[in-house]
Formats: C-alpha cells, structure tokens, sequence
C-alpha cells in the first residue's frame, strides 16, 4: 500500500513540532510542511514546501505540486503577537478556512486534522469564538474530520509566554492534587496537557481511524 500522504501546515508550534516529530517515526506516510521559510529544522525525512497564505496560487499548490491524503491544521497565534483582532483572525480562522476550502475542492474526500481549544464548543470572547467559527465550517465541510480541544499546553515553545508560565506554575501542581479528589474525567477537561498528547491524539484520530468525524478533548487525548 502506497504511504499516505499528510500536509502539516504550523509545524513550528508547540503541538506542530510534535506533530512532525510524530510522523516522521512513522513508515506508513509522507510528509510535507508548510513553511514561510525554507531551512526550519525539521525532522528528517519531512518535505518543506514554501507556503504564502496571502496568495491563492499557494492553495492551488495542495492537491497538486503538494499531493495531500490528510491535512493537520495546526496553525494558531495570540492576539498580543498578532497585533490586532484582525490579524489574530486571519491566522486563527481565515487561514484555516482556506486551506479547508481548497481539500473541499480535491477529489478522494482528504481528512482535516485541527488543533482547536477547550471551551469552543461554547465560543465566549474572541479566542473561543473564532475557535468555533473554523470548528462549524470543520463539521460542515462535508469531509472526515478530526478536531481536538486541548487546555493549556505544556512544553518548549518558540516565544516564551510570561502569562502561561505563571498560569501553569499553579495550575500544575493543583491539577496534581485535584486528581486526588475529583473524578479525573471531571477535570481532565481544563488541566494542563503535554503538546507531545495532543499532537498523539490528532495523528491517532486522524490516520487511525477510518473515516473519522470526531472531537477530542479531556480523557481522550490521554490514548
């Protein structure tokens, strides 16, 4: 059986490095990142395709040039590094919109993968609200899908985050103790969560399952 071929598009994230990581352990794929520039440092063994989301012809390329089984939307920014609303939008909702639309346009029905957020299910405040505008558009779209809902993600990212460091010095040891004490499902929701789980049960829900339509969150990122 030919290899599947995945698309990672924000494979220099958190849960994206992980993502690519994950996949290039595997035999059963091949992978290309979307990347803005060439010479990221990428596992070995991952394609790097130079991707302008500005432009159509970018898009035009998946399917093509950048032949795509699956995609793994793992793209995602703050308001503070963006910006603006504007721009935190554009990253978080209409980038991924577009690449949806385009696997919408490919024959063989590809499968969407995205990194969304706890809490979009009910979309209060920017952050969650664009999180379940791309989430609608996901279950809409017609195509197999894999969605997960992480809390607050833990490991090396990029840009050090003076907020989400503070928030995960008491947080950890508090969701430590709560286990405890409150049925773990209960809590699993909101703890804290390694990207290295995340991006496990993206790749497991995504590539493992045969036309998937699910959403996971809590217990069921833990495998």
């Amino acid at each position: 059986m030919a290899p599947r071929q995945v698309v990672v598009a924000g494979g220099t994230g958190l849960v994206g490095r992980q993502v690519l990581r994950q996949l290039a352990a595997r035999s059963d794929v091949e992978v290309t990142a979307l990347v803005r520039r060439t010479g990221a440092g990428l596992p070995e063994g991952v394609r790097e395709r130079s991707f302008d989301y500005e432009q159509e012809a970018s898009y035009e390329a998946l399917g093509g040039e950048i032949p795509c089984d699956l995609l793994l939307c793992c793209l995602g920014t703050t308001r503070k590094k963006a910006g603006s609303n504007k721009a935190f939008r554009r990253v978080d909702r209409d980038y991924p919109l577009r690449l949806l639309n385009r696997l919408q346009q490919l024959p063989g029905r590809p499968v969407f993968g995205l990194v969304s957020s706890v809490g979009a299910d009910r979309g209060i405040g920017l952050y969650l609200k664009t999180k379940a505008e791309v989430e609608e558009a996901v279950r809409s779209s017609g195509l197999p899908y894999v969605m997960v809902r992480p809390s607050l993600l833990v490991g090396e990212r990029e840009e050090s985050r003076l907020g989400e460091r503070l928030v995960l010095a008491i947080s950890v040891p508090l969701f430590g103790v709560l286990q405890h004490i409150v049925p773990k499902e209960m809590i699993a929701r909101y703890a804290p969560i390694e990207g290295s789980q995340v991006a496990s049960a993206l790749i497991r829900g995504a590539l493992d399952t045969r036309e998937p339509h699910l959403i996971l969150e809590g217990t069921e990122l833990l495998g």
